[in-house]
């Protein structure tokens, strides 16, 4: 039944797969990768967010090096508080200054690592979006270019290397025969009846 149902729509089609078959149309290509790699913007951007890398990166090394100064004092803390020389309320008292000063350390732990966190989701974050932007503003032009050509079919080469554009970019809106496959495809749809309205 399935293939009985397949070879009637093939036959319905067959008009209209042949009107697309033998006409005259232009086709372009485009490297989107190339295009990409070679727009000025894209090495203006990477240089303008490696910047924000770098600066991200030397406020996480002052991080890190306030920690380890920290983590100095408290191993100083440590030595007095084990100290036989030392009184015992000496000793007791440079006890609980370096369990204050490991929980100064920890916290300076937690503000490490939601930094880094913080830092990386903002800065994928930028790239993500200006990516997407700049692929936007050469999808324009590709579609400028073609429009100038007469070109009734754009396809990207570049074989997905490039996220975030189909492979068909543009293609002549003649060519779409979405109502008339749906109208065979519900050629035998069962004829909805109208309800009576409730009394």
């Amino acid at each position: 039944m399935n293939k009985l149902i397949s070879g009637a729509i093939l036959i319905g089609l067959q008009p209209l797969l042949f009107n697309v078959s033998f006409a005259e149309f232009n086709i372009m290509t485009v490297d989107v990768g190339t295009l990409y790699d070679s727009y000025y913007k894209t090495k203006e951007t990477a240089d303008k967010l490696q910047a924000r890398m770098d600066t991200a990166k030397a406020q996480l090394e002052e991080m890190m090096v306030a920690g380890e100064v920290e983590v100095e004092a408290y191993k100083t803390m440590m030595e007095q508080a084990e100290n036989p020389a030392l009184s015992d309320s000496a000793r007791s008292e440079a006890e609980q200054d370096a369990n204050v000063q490991m929980e100064k350390i920890r916290t300076m732990q937690q503000e490490v690592a939601m930094f880094r966190q913080s830092t990386n989701n903002q800065l994928t974050q930028q790239q993500s979006t200006q990516r997407q932007f700049m692929l936007e503003e050469i999808k324009t032009v590709i579609l400028d270019v073609s429009q100038q050509k007469g070109v009734d079919l754009v396809l990207d080469t570049s074989t997905g290397v490039i996220a975030g554009l189909p492979p068909v970019l543009y293609a002549n809106p003649d060519w779409d025969y979405t109502d008339e496959v749906l109208e065979v495809l519900n050629a035998d749809a069962p004829v909805e009846t109208a309800e009576a309205p409730a009394n």
